[in-house]
């Protein structure tokens, strides 16, 4: 398969099956699955040109064997994929979709996207703050006030308010 590479494979990995290859390459068919040479893993890479220069990548990644491979096949690392990995599982592709932002409508519509989930994030913390604050607040009064003897308890019943009625009035009466 041309989106697997067997490269070294120290740890003597038996590759993923030739069917979720197969569905990987019509995924996408710039990613390439290479077997670690640190631990019992793949990388999960793309084919891009590499911007750095090589003797850079060695210099800086000399202790990291993995990218060094990988940027020797001219790949970037995408993530890990576990050796013991259930190949049937979905999840899988719907992981790699959510971390590819062309496929989620581009770079703008990706941060977008993110920018709009962490805004959301941040109101409802705002909101639980408020209502804890609030309550906090309400029972710092009714303590304040048992105190100063101007209540004798301080829990107080909550009661609906009988003046009005539950029961509308038709506007319009029919005969």
């Amino acid at each position: 398969m041309i989106n697997y590479i067997p490269d070294i494979n120290k740890f003597k990995l038996a590759g993923p099956p030739e069917w979720w290859l197969i569905k990987l390459n019509d995924f996408d068919n710039s990613l390439v699955v290479v077997p670690s040479r640190q631990g019992f893993m793949y990388r999960l890479a793309q084919r891009r040109p590499l911007k750095l220069k090589e003797n850079m990548v060695n210099d800086i990644l000399f202790q990291d064997s993995d990218t060094q491979m990988l940027a020797r096949y001219s790949l970037v690392p995408v993530t890990t994929i576990l050796a013991t990995a259930n190949w049937d599982n979905p999840y899988m592709f719907e992981e790699l979709r959510k971390r590819a932002p062309w496929r989620m409508g581009g770079a703008d519509a990706y941060i977008a996207g993110i920018e709009q989930v962490e805004r959301q994030k941040e109101l409802d913390k705002a909101a639980e703050t408020d209502a804890m604050l609030t309550d906090n607040t309400k029972d710092a009064w009714k303590y304040y006030q048992l105190k100063k003897g101007l209540r004798t308890h301080l829990w107080s019943p909550k009661t609906k308010d009988r003046t009005r009625s539950t029961v509308q009035t038709p506007l319009i009466k029919i005969a």
